[in-house]
């Protein structure tokens, strides 16, 4: 379930990587189960762990206290229990028919919002002998995915009669629970208590209902009912600028490079594409092996800073597919300093918040973006545990039990 080791990242001459403390996550968990204290946690787990990877990052939820886990994929399911997790896996949308399958054979809990999906999987259901118990999603405002509220008692209606399904579940999501106090949210609330209560009303009334995200749980405690999915505050990440400081949340990723060379370039000079960036006077020019390709935007161009030695220093130039560059003036800085892009280093922090607002996107896509070429470091495990799924580049030749290094 782990990444690589610090020696291993070094040895298959990975120049950037991702540290995640594992730690942080379980804190972040136990954090949130301490703002729902009569709701249970799910960890959303999606888009790899919003980039911070899975599975460890799903088993350090569990650990935190989390009793769910969310995705939004069944490949993404089946890559967790592959590694061996067995706790309930919730899938946020209906898959291709083709997986429905695999859907069953992992214990995967369905979403359901169409009489389409629901025909199929309850047939398969049957045929295995199954009675597979789904949640039925609302549409109360986002118009996303979920079945309109004007055809939610049809589509109930149509569940209970089909042998191989049950509602466990009711839920739907926010669209402005990022927005404090927006009032759209209360209107979702209340059309979603409205569907509950008619299926009470009908002798039916599922478990299991939830509504809020991360933001809502931190803010709205009307909205935590059975269930709270937490996804962005789990890593330590704010759910929106104004949800900063309100909890006591520890961001758990960091992404790092070994800076590749350092030399000096006269005054009259330009660097990377484009020329774009001119030197004044002659500086020492250190290039950083990340780039676009490693989830580092091309947006940081002359706008992001970079950690070097514990001071900031200014992106120079453009950001190109491997790599880029910064104008150090006369610093000492060396090739196989640490260079951080996103994280701690001495008495200055770059934030995924900080690098966002660069590039007028959020937090959620700074981290989401960094893809699996790049390794995670594992830092607080609390157990060894199998290898992570990742992709050939950073996994073959690996053995399938990998021993951590404690403390790394």
């Amino acid at each position: 379930m782990t990444g690589l080791s610090k020696s291993e990242i070094e040895q298959r001459g990975h120049p950037v990587w991702v540290e995640v403390d594992l730690a942080a996550i379980r804190h972040n968990v136990a954090i949130l189960r301490g703002l729902a204290p009569s709701s249970e946690v799910m960890g959303v787990v999606k888009g790899y762990a919003y980039g911070h990877g899975n599975p460890a990052s799903a088993q350090a939820m569990l650990d935190g206290g989390a009793t769910r886990l969310g995705v939004a994929r069944v490949a993404e399911a089946l890559h967790l229990r592959e590694a061996g997790i067995s706790a309930p896996i919730h899938l946020f949308t209906e898959p291709p028919p083709q997986a429905v399958a695999a859907l069953l054979d992992h214990e995967i809990t369905p979403t359901v919002y169409t009489k389409t999906f629901a025909f199929g999987l309850a047939e398969a259901a049957s045929q295995r002998g199954l009675r597979v118990g789904v949640h039925l999603k609302l549409d109360t405002g986002m118009n996303r995915v979920g079945v309109p509220l004007d055809a939610a008692d049809d589509l109930v209606r149509t569940l209970r009669r089909l042998d191989g399904l049950w509602i466990e579940g009711l839920w739907s999501h926010f669209a402005t629970a990022d927005v404090i106090g927006h009032p759209f949210v209360k209107e979702q609330l209340d059309r979603f208590w409205g569907l509950a209560e008619r299926l009470q009303k009908s002798g039916m009334d599922p478990p299991i209902k939830h509504i809020a995200n991360s933001a809502a749980a931190m803010s709205m405690p009307e909205s935590q009912l059975d269930l709270v999915r937490c996804g962005i505050a789990c890593y330590g990440l704010w759910p929106a600028p104004a949800f900063r400081g309100t909890a006591d949340l520890r961001p758990a990723l960091s992404l790092r490079a070994r800076v590749g060379l350092v030399k000096l370039v006269e005054a009259g000079g330009a660097l990377s594409y484009g020329l774009s960036y001119g030197l004044r006077e002659t500086s020492r020019v250190v290039t950083v092996p990340a780039g676009y390709a490693d989830g580092y935007d091309r947006g940081f161009s002359a706008t992001a800073d970079v950690l070097l030695r514990g001071r900031r220093y200014r992106v120079s130039g453009a950001v190109c597919m491997d790599q880029f560059m910064v104008d150090v003036g006369s610093a000492e800085v060396e090739a196989g300093d640490d260079a951080t892009l996103i994280g701690k280093q001495g008495s200055e922090h770059i934030t995924a918040e900080e690098l966002g607002s660069r590039i007028g996107t959020i937090n959620y896509e700074i981290t989401s973006r960094i893809p699996s070429r790049v390794p995670r470091l594992y830092l607080n495990e609390q157990r060894a545990t199998r290898a992570e799924g990742l992709p050939s580049e950073t996994t073959e030749g690996l053995p399938s039990e990998i021993k951590r290094e404690a403390g790394t």
